[in-house]
């Protein structure tokens, strides 16, 4: 087994990857980087992020500062599966103005029509159908999202082809079978990656704006049908489905609560693809309403480039008052409520409990206070649960710094003590 040393470089990517492959993992790589721009060169002065090396056990090792495990694939295919996510995670590090959302995305009259991913909903199916219907694909896997000086946000094409679980669902359809029967194929027992023509997928780097985001729910014998869902429910699911944790959780809760409130939000259940997608060309035909403009939000004065400000944790918030922390942004859609924490880099959502006991901390309060508050406003309770609940939620925010602790003078402080010992 002959080894290669070389370094891929992409277009787009500051930092490079060192390899140590084999024959088959260079041939490999045009099927599934079809349209990003690349070369594999055998030297280089850029700073690599990331090595990925074929050792003789014939398994590939994935090694890299941003990786805790020394990660192994048993084949070429799944190694640059591996490479592809860490790309994704790396536009990131280098661009942390970017927003990425984990989904598929097609363009429709001119904008974006976004498939956030959930779990066995088959997005990345659907996307090869559409691809086979004519519809121009700019992602079936991770989306990175900018906005520019006029406000508008746009979606960026990834440049990689997209891949297929095995086997391949009756669902998918006739000419979504015809279509991949020719074109360009490469496969092992997991997946196949199926290289598109030019004009049947965006190039790295090109852009549409956002238009909607239909979530999908796909279960066997369901008849295609589409409805809107409410703004909350679509943020929940953004807010799951996004992993730009490298940027501003202010700013990314901030941008993902504005499109789930300006832009068309839709569940779509089906179960055959081409059903589907002939709901998906009827909706998106045309577009109604002009483009929304968002302009991202002030930095806070003590506020980090990361969105970090400085904040105190608190592991033991059984004694004293407490408040809402300064620099927590709070979101409120359809009633639901999201928090940002002040790491920079975390989001909360609030249940409807949770919810109110946030409310109740707009003011100094003990977490004896916050329990008598919800007993008198709840008597049908159990003072067991309202006890567990208000310490599980106090300690939740005081770890995540989403607290302050009120300094008390020595006749609040020894009243409190008197309370909590009653």
């Amino acid at each position: 087994m002959e080894m290669k040393k070389a370094y891929l470089l992409l277009e787009g990517i500051e930092a490079g990857i060192a390899l140590k492959v084999d024959s088959l993992f260079l041939e490999s790589l045009p099927f599934i980087f079809s349209h990003w721009p690349y070369e594999v060169v055998s030297e280089t002065d850029r700073e690599i992020f990331a090595t990925m090396e074929l050792k003789d056990n014939g398994r590939f090792y994935f090694t890299s500062p941003y990786i805790d495990s020394k990660d192994s694939y048993r084949d070429a295919l799944n190694a640059i599966c591996a490479i592809v996510a860490e790309l994704a995670w790396q536009r990131l590090r280098e661009d942390p103005s970017l927003l990425c959302i984990h989904g598929a995305a097609a363009s429709f009259a001119g904008r974006l029509v976004v498939f956030p991913a959930t779990r066995k909903a088959g997005k990345s199916t659907l996307s090869v159908a559409m691809a086979a219907a004519g519809i121009r694909m700019f992602t079936d896997d991770f989306l990175p999202v900018s906005v520019k000086d006029d406000g508008i946000i746009r979606g960026i094409s990834s440049g990689v082809s997209p891949r297929l679980r095995l086997p391949l669902p009756a669902q998918i359809g006739a000419r979504a079978t015809a279509f991949l029967a020719q074109r360009p194929l490469l496969s092992n027992k997991q997946y196949t990656y199926v290289k598109p023509l030019l004009s049947e997928n965006a190039a790295f780097g090109e852009s549409l704006p956002l238009g909607g985001f239909v979530f999908l729910e796909r279960s066997d014998g369901q008849a295609a049908e589409m409805a809107e869902i409410s703004k909350a429910e679509a943020l929940k699911t953004l807010i799951y489905q996004n992993f730009s944790r490298a940027g501003n959780a202010g700013d990314i809760l901030a941008m993902l609560e504005f499109v789930a409130s300006n832009l068309p939000c839709y569940l779509l259940k089906y179960d055959e693809a081409e059903p589907a997608i002939a709901l998906l060309k009827a909706r998106f035909s045309g577009w109604e309403k002009a483009l929304p403009h968002y302009y991202p939000r002030a930095q806070l004065t003590n506020e980090a480039a990361n969105g970090a400000v400085p904040f105190t944790s608190y592991d033991d918030v059984s004694i004293g008052q407490f408040m809402h922390a300064d620099g927590v942004q709070v979101v409120a859609t359809d009633g639901k409520r999201f928090l940002t924490g002040r790491n920079g880099q975390s989001i909360h959502y609030l249940n409807e409990g949770a919810a109110l006991i946030w409310q109740i901390l707009s003011e100094p309060t003990s977490v004896d206070e916050a329990i008598e508050i919800l007993l008198a406003a709840f008597p049908e309770q159990a003072r067991a649960q309202v006890e567990k609940d208000v310490l599980r939620c106090f300690g939740e925010f005081g770890k995540n710094g989403l607290l302050k602790k009120i300094e008390m003078n020595l006749g609040q402080a020894a009243r409190c003590a008197e309370s909590s010992a009653a």
